[in-house]
């Protein structure tokens, strides 16, 4: 199985390890490229993105580490949608020179001014109070709403891959909030795949959740990779990794329920061009 990881963080946003480092543990693995999508600065407080005084210093760092000739090194931001707020569509981004983008939903706007934007990927606290205090408890709304960002996400564009696309359900392994069979989840879960379709891009296969322990499976879940297969929707393998020991964990897990869904490729950067590789 040829290996990369094209969503990976480090000490510039949430994550641990510098970008050398990473790149010196993906060689260790025998990895043929890893790109680098530390979470773009947001334009509120938060605790995981990049300060925007640090952005040129990111973008300088990861360019001169695509000298080295053991690996193929590749420069992208996973950039948050926040409707009328930001977007990996954005122009800013065009300046930067990005090899790529990850088009991501983990905040959710708060319709009462009493609260901030509140993600569904934070801890159990904050997502207690997104859930309890802002949606009132109703784990459907909260979840269609979510969905409906994502779609307007795949809507808006000007991106490669989109992240995690049932982040969603991080907390239910631990909260329990709802059933991942009910009819109404089903159906707006597979439906938001047919906007992903429309876009043509890549639905990375992240198995950031298993890493931390919050979940028992990937995003999204093996039974929408189906779904996606028959929308003949790209897929490629993605740690989400937050420090270098993240890098291959679950690649071989991920290939099993990929060929278990009908896949056979998977669509990477290589030599500078989004190719079809074998699992």
């Amino acid at each position: 199985m040829l290996l990369t990881n094209f969503h990976t963080h480090c000490h510039y946003c949430d994550g641990k390890g510098s970008p050398l480092d990473m790149v010196e543990q993906a060689k260790q693995l025998n990895f043929k490229a890893i790109g680098f999508s530390s979470h773009a600065p947001l334009p509120f407080e938060n605790d995981f993105c990049m300060q925007q005084e640090n952005l040129d210093a990111y973008v300088e760092e990861i360019n001169a580490l695509k000298a080295d000739t053991d690996i193929e090194v590749y420069l992208g931001l996973e950039v948050d949608y926040i409707r009328g707020l930001l977007s990996p569509r954005d122009t800013k981004w065009d300046a930067l020179g990005l090899d790529y983008k990850i088009g991501s939903v983990h905040t959710l706007a708060a319709p009462d001014e009493r609260y901030p934007m509140l993600s569904v990927d934070g801890p159990h606290d904050e997502f207690k109070t997104l859930l309890n205090e802002v949606y009132q408890g109703s784990a459907r709304d909260m979840i269609e709403t979510y969905f409906r960002r994502v779609g307007q996400l795949c809507g808006e564009g000007g991106f490669d891959i989109l992240g995690h696309y049932d982040l969603v359900k991080k907390h239910n392994k631990a909260l329990k909030f709802f059933d991942e069979d009910s009819h109404w989840y089903r159906e707006v879960a597979i439906s938001t795949l047919d906007d992903v379709a429309k876009s043509g891009v890549i639905l990375e296969v992240n198995y950031g959740g298993m890493l931390r322990g919050a979940t028992d499976d990937v995003y999204p879940s093996p039974w929408l990779l189906k779904q996606a297969k028959a929308r003949n929707i790209p897929i490629q393998i993605n740690a989400d990794a937050h420090a270098p020991y993240h890098l291959g964990v679950h690649h071989q897990r991920c290939r099993e329920i990929l060929l278990q869904a009908g896949y056979r490729q998977q669509r990477v950067l290589l030599g500078g061009q989004w190719q079809d590789v074998a699992l």
